[in-house]
């Protein structure tokens, strides 16, 4: 049997007051003509819309109707509010406007986390004021003893500073909530909560905890129906920790999963992000059989010295391109066309020209890092191939490089083993070694000296405890 929403909750509550309230008319005597009045005055008059509104939600009357225009009047003054841009107002009318006092918990949570989503949504960028806003909340939800509602208000502010990248507060505000979500069992607050918990993991470049959060997650959504915008939030995280883990087709499915469902949603601006990871996916994938790259930077060149194997004629279909066509797409394809030419300059020149659409994104930022040096690696390797000794300014020349940057990063591949040579610095010359077979003689020797070392170990150990016994 499936659980009552919060409407359904809202209304029963109302009907018993009504029953038991002989001061309540029923619904069809009531007369609500002067609140009626009074909204439509706030729309015309925009001087003293405020104050119309205002008269609206101070009304004695708490019948059904009236309950339901005083709620409405409620959100049209926090627009009004935040057109001004008076944003303190709005707590100052949540504290003190008797709305919230005469309708039951559930109604009182419904209306204010709406006036907190009306807010959030026409200053999305004004995290500073959002923060102050829901810590303010918070302390009225806590005099008040509104457990439920703080609880979902402080979720909502771990949120918020995770946007404004103070991950380790917002961290300490998701366990506290954690333990108190896990105690009384809240499923739908879990998903919500522990998704964010993998967020800020993330965030903080740790991915096996994020990925554990994550499963969490999951593994709580398993229990409850979860709405599309939510499983496409979970589908993009999936997708994002496979894309940290390597795993690009993996991540190329769950990136799917999330474009298709916000595609049904017409959630154009979430749905182009999507669209962009998959693109993400195809390219590193290709260059990952081409190149021969890994996710984690290690690099072992293709020797044929071409990237005939990245295809990038298939990285969206022509449906998706003319419905999302834009810059964000035309970053990524361009992006596509440098890796496939192996072109260092090229890539530079796109991360220049689509700074916007290709730096604002955490996870599209730290790839595109990544194969910036494994396209530069690349690159040295296939110029080097054909010497023994090359000079450093012939190679930095033909990259079109300073020369301190060429040092450094050939310097940075013989200390990670890319190649064998040496840097004699005082000619200015990269002097490249041969990689000769191993000499087994000398693995199998120093096995030997290896087992050895165990059997004397061992023997000192064994002759020590018997001198313990015969002493």
């Amino acid at each position: 049997m499936p659980e009552p929403t919060e409407m359904e909750i809202d209304s029963e509550v109302v009907h018993e007051a009504v029953m038991h309230d002989s001061s309540v008319l029923p619904e069809d005597e009531e007369d609500i003509e002067d609140l009626l009045d009074l909204v439509d005055n706030a729309k015309v008059e925009s001087n003293d819309t405020i104050a119309l509104l205002k008269q609206v939600t101070e009304s004695p009357k708490t019948g059904p109707k009236a309950t339901q225009t005083k709620e409405r009047a409620v959100y049209d003054l926090t627009r009004a509010f935040c057109k001004q841009k008076n944003y303190s107002e709005v707590v100052a009318f949540l504290e003190a406007s008797s709305f919230f006092r005469s309708v039951n918990k559930a109604k009182c949570a419904k209306v204010v986390r709406q006036v907190l989503d009306i807010v959030c949504g026409l200053a999305p960028e004004e995290y500073d004021m959002q923060r102050e806003i829901c810590e303010k909340v918070v302390l009225w939800c806590r005099r008040e003893k509104r457990t439920f509602l703080r609880q979902r208000v402080e979720a909502k502010l771990a949120g918020i500073l995770f946007h404004q990248n103070v991950f380790a507060e917002a961290l300490l505000l998701i366990d506290e909530l954690l333990g108190e979500l896990k105690k009384i069992d809240d499923k739908q607050l879990l998903v919500e909560t522990h998704l964010m918990e993998c967020k800020i993991h993330f965030g903080l470049r740790n991915v096996p905890k994020a990925k554990s959060a994550l499963t969490a997650s999951r593994t709580a959504a398993n229990a409850i129906y979860v709405a599309p915008n939510l499983q496409s939030e979970i589908d993009t995280m999936s997708g994002t920790i496979q894309t940290e883990e390597g795993d690009y087709n993996t991540a190329h499915s769950y990136f799917l999963e999330a474009f298709e469902q916000l595609d049904q949603m017409n959630e154009k601006p979430q749905a182009t992000k999507s669209l962009k990871y998959m693109m993400l996916c195809r390219i590193l994938d290709s260059l990952t059989k081409t190149l021969k790259l890994s996710a984690k930077g290690a690099i072992g060149v293709d020797k044929t010295g071409a990237a005939s194997g990245l295809d990038i004629s298939n990285l969206v279909t022509s449906k998706q391109a003319v419905k999302y066509a834009g810059r964000d797409l035309e970053a990524m394809q361009s992006i596509a066309k440098a890796a496939s030419d192996r072109s260092l300059r090229g890539f530079e020149k796109v991360l220049a020209e689509y700074d916007a659409e290709l730096q604002s994104d955490l996870l599209i930022k730290h790839h595109l890092k990544i194969l910036q040096e494994q396209l530069l690696e690349s690159n040295l390797i296939r110029i080097m191939e054909p010497y023994s000794c090359v000079e450093l300014t012939h190679i930095a020349s033909l990259m079109d490089l300073p020369l301190p940057q060429v040092e450094r990063k050939l310097s940075q591949m013989i200390l990670d083993g890319k190649f064998q040579g040496i840097l004699d610095q005082g000619k200015g010359q990269l002097i490249i070694y041969e990689e000769g077979e191993k000499d087994k003689a000398m693995e199998k020797g120093l096995e030997v000296l290896e087992h050895m070392d165990e059997v004397v170990t061992t023997l000192f150990e064994r002759s020590k405890a018997l001198r313990t016994l015969m002493l």
